[in-house]
């Protein structure tokens, strides 16, 4: 990495991310690697950045909650340098290719470790190599099913490429919009493509600007200070390589095409071609320059000129998959997509009462700022030992701090919530009798995710049953990019859930958006209402809502399909329904 003085914290959480990936590999105490990633965590939810706070003469990097001395001083090292030496000797101590393997979906470093001691792989060639050997089912504690889904892993992360994070995408995206609206003469600029479409992840930016000076947008464009390499550079469209590393084009084009522009480059692919299959029926041609009749171009400027030439309404960019937007348009059944403003409060956060960093008061607090009406506290329970997990007396002495927290704030609630743990039987892992004295539990998956397809569904179906339950959480347990979701009949879980009236968690943290926008729009069709939570951990954790509400407007749900768009009197009604 090149040495910056402005260098982002996200580039410095990402070198800690790595730091606590290679120690655990190497086989790390849990502590140590757990304060690497707890400082990551916190680096990447500040909104000063670290250089700043490094250079300041009033601020101190160790007073930061989680960041003691010496990652201060590590902090220190990387904004002076752009890395840390402890990172590059942890790496060169081991194969390159290992890191590979670690990060395939289904593994992690303990595992990657072992595969390496015991069998010699160093790189995702020799383990798929021996996956297919059958040596990797022999050893204690893999198996052929382990084995199994390592291949899949494989073909999964071959699939993603190198698809980034959305979340993690957006702030290079958001940097390049900033700079080019400094560009004199630039009269409209939009991203396109499947950011647009506000997918979990994203391929490369397509950027589209009109403006007087083309040849001064290229220019402005390519140095930008976080391009890395130039690919091309023409008269009226550039690529570069950023960093971090995606590809991002810069299209420009006439005002007068630019609806049309936005349209063909917004996609996707399918709706684009159903889009000019229904210009064609009408005798025009549409095309990213226009839709023409003859050699007449009669609509183009904007988006919704394009549509009403094809006797559409406008659709909404994220519902462009082809996946019945257009017969809805066509019958006026549009759905009026959630907002994040119609968002009351948030049912699944964390506090330091477990493995959350924040405290009840400042998680409240917090949410309340943000114009919540409520919030659930739902902290781990016994089985997630390393979490700290409640038994039921600490539960039961949380919800006694909450209740007493309630009655010092006026014009807010806080749900005495738990997120307790579906065990291998379907049974919870905390007592009915104490379950029952609680607002708002919410269920979870967190071990032995190997399970078949129908041992899975049935041991999820067992849990749903129990009246103390109020929501599913996470309910396929994917990590995108890192982690498939188990096996689990999602439509069976669905039906579950309407038939006794259990909310489906759509968790918003990122690197999860469990549920997948396709069975948003499923529970959507069941009446399942769908409850959209960050599990936040620390209170800017908070912000994952509108990823969520993203994801949502992915899989058609409006504002009456989502339980914490209730005021808090209809939501206490909807929970006792459950109760």
């Amino acid at each position: 990495m090149k040495n910056h003085s402005d260098i982002k914290n996200r580039d410095i959480a990402r070198i800690f991310d790595e730091v606590a990936d290679l120690l655990e590999i190497s086989g790390e105490s849990f502590f140590r690697v757990r304060a690497y990633r707890n400082a990551s965590r916190v680096i990447r939810d500040l909104s000063t950045p670290l250089s700043t706070i490094a250079r300041s003469q009033n601020a101190k990097l160790e007073d930061l909650p989680g960041i003691g001395k010496d990652l201060a001083e590590k902090i220190q090292t990387i904004v002076e340098t752009g890395d840390l030496p402890l990172r590059r000797e942890l790496e060169s101590e081991l194969p390159v290719g290992l890191l590979e393997v670690m990060r395939i979906p289904g593994l992690g470093p303990r595992k990657a470790h072992r595969l390496f001691l015991e069998l010699g792989i160093t790189d995702p060639e020799r383990l798929e190599e021996a996956a297919r050997c059958g040596k990797i089912r022999e050893l204690k504690g893999f198996g052929e099913k382990t084995e199994a889904q390592i291949l899949e892993g494989i073909e999964t992360l071959r699939s993603f490429g190198k698809r980034m994070l959305r979340a993690d995408v957006e702030p290079i995206a958001l940097s390049i919009i900033e700079h080019m609206k400094r560009l004199k003469g630039l009269e409209k600029i939009e991203i396109a493509g499947s950011y647009r479409r506000l997918k979990e992840t994203v391929g490369d930016l397509d950027i589209l600007v009109a403006c007087r000076d083309p040849a001064g947008a290229m220019d402005h464009f390519v140095s930008f200070p976080g391009v890395r390499k130039t690919i091309a550079k023409g008269k009226t469209k550039s690529s570069v390589v950023t960093n971090p590393e995606i590809q991002v084009d810069l299209r420009v084009v006439g005002a007068e095409s630019f609806g049309a522009a936005l349209q063909y480059f917004t996609g996707s692919k399918a709706h684009g071609i159903a889009m000019r299959t229904i210009a064609q029926k009408k005798g025009l041609k549409l095309n990213e320059y226009g839709v023409f009749k003859g050699e007449k171009m009669i609509a183009g400027r904007t988006e919704r000129e394009v549509y009403e030439a094809a006797g559409l309404p406008w659709i909404p960019p994220e519902l462009r998959e082809n996946r019945g937007e257009i017969e809805a348009a066509l019958e006026g059944t549009l759905p009026e997509l959630i907002s994040l403003s119609s968002i009351r409060g948030d049912l699944h956060m964390h506090t330091d009462e477990t493995d959350g960093r924040d405290s009840l008061e400042t998680m409240a607090s917090e949410a309340k700022k943000r114009g919540y009406l409520y919030i659930a506290v739902t902290n781990h329970t016994k089985r997630v030992a390393m979490a700290g997990g409640l038994d039921e007396q600490r539960l039961l002495k949380h919800w006694d701090a909450v209740e007493k927290l309630n009655a010092q704030i006026e014009g807010f609630h806080i749900l005495k919530g738990v997120e307790v743990d579906i065990l291998d039987d379907g049974t919870l892992d905390i007592e009915d009798a104490v379950l029952s004295k609680g607002d708002y539990v919410v269920a979870s998956v967190h071990y032995n995710t190997n399970m078949s397809r129908s041992q899975m569904t049935r041991r999820i179906v067992r849990a749903l049953s129990n009246p103390n339950v109020s929501a599913l959480a996470h309910p396929t347990g994917r990590l995108i990019n890192k982690r498939p979701p188990y096996e689990v009949d999602m439509e069976v879980i669905i039906a579950t859930c309407a038939k006794f009236g259990v909310a489906l968690e759509l968790n918003a943290a990122p690197d999860r958006l469990d549920i997948d926008d396709t069975s948003c729009r499923s529970a959507r069709q069941h009446g399942v209402k769908v409850s959209i939570a960050t599990d936040a951990h620390n209170k800017g954790g908070l912000d994952f809502m509108r990823y969520g509400v993203y994801q949502a407007r992915r899989g058609w749900l409006e504002k009456e399909d989502v339980i914490n768009t209730l005021n808090f009197r209809l939501l206490n009604r909807f929970l006792k329904k459950r109760g």
